[in-house]
């Protein structure tokens, strides 16, 4: 019995198993039966095509992320569509990024609205931010970095730095910072601090800072300068044929503070006229030349000149073997030019030489020479300069067109690297000296290079911009109908024009007035006329240690003149120096802005704030007023004024119904301290009323520019001019 109860809840168990796995059989069949195609073998390829055909809607695309001032973003695709990033998923990417989006369409909460469509980030494919400056900021315990990146708009998020990557950083310094973790994976980036500038207090920040905002390196990268100090090592001796110039007074005439000396200029009388040599330093003769060379000179661009510092092209141990120094037997370049009485030159030829400088003469010692107020040594030797230099100035002043300097002003800088005050101060005739002579061998080097079939580079200058010959023609037919006709796509015609507009009569400053019109110098490889000058020819051939364009022309005359150890530079190499051009253009304004502002606030916070100037440019949107005893730039800005004004192109003008502001015109203005100067120009604002007549004046603008639509614009409008 025992037995069998024993065995019993056994067997009724198997019976169970079984009697289950008849029923669970009697499912599936009823289940084929009922449903024969659920385990059709093409079931499961069906279901794949549909998910395949569902990801093949999809849309996918690539574009570049684009921030606002508000925690949602877009993406900007190719074909320039924005597509709409939520706030979650911009917490994943960076202005500038460039990613891979799906693009889903979105419910309008309006049914009657257009459809809409948002991004869904896919992949991250690259990014914008690497090594950038900012600020450090301390919330709690953690520090921040709030980037200061111009060319990403909106980027206000605050980026991490570990404790560990923080570099003694404090709150309110300025530093460089390198972007450590990227934030697609999980939303938190992080930064490293590369370089701690200190505060804004600290002695020079202005430079150091704007040239790191700009992307410039203090210095070469290390590679790069054993590349050129293994060149300069391994330099073979030069067989080129050269002539021997040592004999000749050659002198340097530049700062007190130059060591990477270009060029040393001697004239010696010749019949009625003059032969004035212009040498030029040769550094691919003592350091040997590469392409690898050319592409970092490119890079570099130019050599950086701030208030209180410089930052030179070259390193010392490349630009010092070249530069002509006193005393030192040097190659170079030799322009010989032959120059009439009445300045004309006559022949010039360019060849490779040795010469060996007498002495390096300060801009203010030649003055003190010229102006009979000191005897030199070299009195002689300036003499002779000066008389050719009067003979080159007056040819050119009469056959070519010369810019006219304005007054200018000097800025003594205290230990602190800040403004302690300004002087006005006049061009000294000895660097107006020096220009004059680098113009002519500049004109004959290009001659050279055109006669020789070589591809420049070339300086030129299109004059009147093409897209803008018909409101040109137009502006002279209102101002100037007597010489409306001028031909002014010819050297002849546009110097003309030039000086017609000079010496026209009456209140409108018609030379500034047509500067909108006109083009932009550019680099070329085939010759042509340079219109600012009035000449067929220009390049730049004089600085080849401080200029990029300059060293590139300086391989063009190598090769020319038999040379085989320089390749020509590529036409490639020229983006490259424009870009570096600019660079240095973003710097060095944006600490010249940085010190203004400093200088304004001290002398607001002393009392100082209102100033009287004079309206140097002009758009839609307000004017850059020029202060008469200081020469100190900054903005007035008329979009948020009570007002609104009317831009008139022909007048160049802003109008309102109790105002009017015209280029050339004197204004009083009073300066809007900034707290955190960082390279924006300096703001003021005007306080000057205008006189009932010039309110009459304005009244009458405005009616006129309501009556002709072309005639003017509003001034929301942003002028691209």
């Amino acid at each position: 019995m025992l037995t069998a109860v024993s065995k019993g809840p056994a067997n009724r168990t198997h019976d169970c198993d079984y009697q289950q796995d008849v029923k669970t059989q009697t499912v599936v069949s009823d289940t084929q039966e009922n449903h024969p195609t659920m385990l059709d073998k093409n079931a499961l390829s069906q279901l794949q095509g549909l998910k395949d055909q569902i990801e093949a809607e999809k849309e996918y695309a690539e574009g570049t992320v684009k921030a606002t001032r508000h925690r949602f973003g877009f993406v900007v695709l190719d074909d320039n569509r924005e597509i709409f990033l939520s706030p979650d998923e911009m917490q994943r990417v960076l202005p500038g990024d460039r990613v891979s989006i799906v693009i889903k369409p979105v419910t309008a909460k309006d049914k009657k609205a257009k459809a809409q469509t948002a991004g869904e980030l896919e992949k991250l494919l690259s990014t914008a931010v690497d090594c950038f400056v900012g600020e450090v900021v301390q919330k709690g315990k953690a520090f921040f970095i709030a980037p200061d990146i111009p060319e990403l708009a909106n980027f206000t998020r605050w980026l991490f730095i570990p404790p560990n990557a923080r570099s003694g950083a404090k709150h309110g310094d300025l530093v460089q910072c390198q972007l450590q973790r990227h934030p697609f994976n999980d939303g938190k980036p992080s930064v490293k601090v590369l370089q701690n500038l200190g505060d804004v207090s600290t002695p020079g920040i202005e430079n150091e800072y704007c040239t790191l905002r700009a992307g410039i390196a203090r210095y070469l990268a290390k590679p790069a300068v054993a590349s050129m100090d293994d060149a300069l090592k391994t330099a073979q001796e030069n067989t080129v044929t050269r002539t021997d110039f040592r004999d000749l007074p050659l002198v340097s005439i530049d700062a007190p503070s130059t060591v990477d000396i270009d060029d040393a200029i001697c004239a010696q009388p010749e019949g009625d006229g003059w032969k004035l040599y212009v040498a030029i330093a040769d550094p691919t003769a003592a350091i040997g030349h590469s392409t690898e060379m050319t592409k970092i000179v490119a890079e570099r661009g130019t050599s950086h000149y701030f208030h209180g510092t410089a930052i030179p092209m070259l390193p010392d141990s490349v630009s010092k073997p070249a530069a002509l120094a006193p005393g030192e037997d040097r190659p170079a370049i030799v322009c010989q030019l032959t120059i009439a009485a009445s300045g004309e030159t006559t022949d010039a030829s360019v060849s490779l030489g040795t010469v060996r400088s007498k002495a390096k003469l300060s801009y203010q010692e030649v003055d003190s020479v010229i102006t009979g107020e000191m005897v030199h040594d070299f009195s002689a030797e300036i003499s002779n300069l000066n008389a050719c230099f009067g003979a080159l100035r007056s040819w050119r002043e009469n056959n070519e067109l010369v810019i006219e300097h304005r007054n200018d002003f000097r800025w003594i800088l205290d230990d602190a690297k800040q403004i302690s005050s300004i002087e006005p101060v006049d061009k000294r005739i000895s660097q107006i000296l020096v220009e004059e002579c680098m113009v002519a061998a500049n004109k004959a080097i290009a001659n050279q290079l055109k006669a020789a079939d070589k591809p420049g580079p070339f300086v030129t200058h299109a004059g009147i911009r093409r897209d803008k010959s018909d409101e040109a023609r137009e502006f002279l037919t209102r101002y100037l109908p007597e010489i409306a006709d001028t031909d002014f796509a010819t050297t002849d015609g546009f110097r003309s024009l030039i000086n017609s507009l000079n010496a026209a009569s009456g209140d409108r400053p018609l030379r500034a007035m047509i500067n909108r019109l006109m083009s932009r110098a550019s680099f070329s490889v085939k010759p042509a006329p340079h219109m600012g000058m009035a000449v067929e020819l220009y390049t730049n051939g004089t600085s080849p240690l401080r200029k990029a364009l300059d060293y590139c022309v300086h391989l063009q005359l190598k090769s020319l003149l038999g040379d085989s150890s320089v390749t020509p530079a590529p036409a490639t190499v020229f983006d490259a120096i424009n870009q570096a051009s600019a660079k240095n253009r973003q710097a060095v304004n944006s600490a010249q802005n940085w010190l203004t502002c400093n200088y304004l606030n001290k002398c607001a916070a002393s009392g100082e704030k209102t100033f009287e100037g004079s309206i140097v440019h002009i758009n839609t949107s307000g004017f850059t007023v020029r202060l008469d005893k200081t020469g100190l730039e900054g903005v007035v800005d008329l979009r948020s004024h009570k007002d609104k004004f009317s831009f008139d192109k022909w007048e160049m003008s802003l109008s309102s119904k109790s105002a009017r502001f015209a280029l050339g015109q004197s204004v009083s203005v009073e300066y809007l301290p900034s707290d955190k100067p960082r390279g924006a120009q300096a703001a003021f604002s005007v306080i000057a009323a205008e006189s009932q007549e010039a309110t009459k004046t304005a009244d009458s603008a405005t009616h006129e520019n309501s009556m002709s639509e072309h005639d003017g614009a509003s001034s929301n409008e942003q002028e691209t001019d």
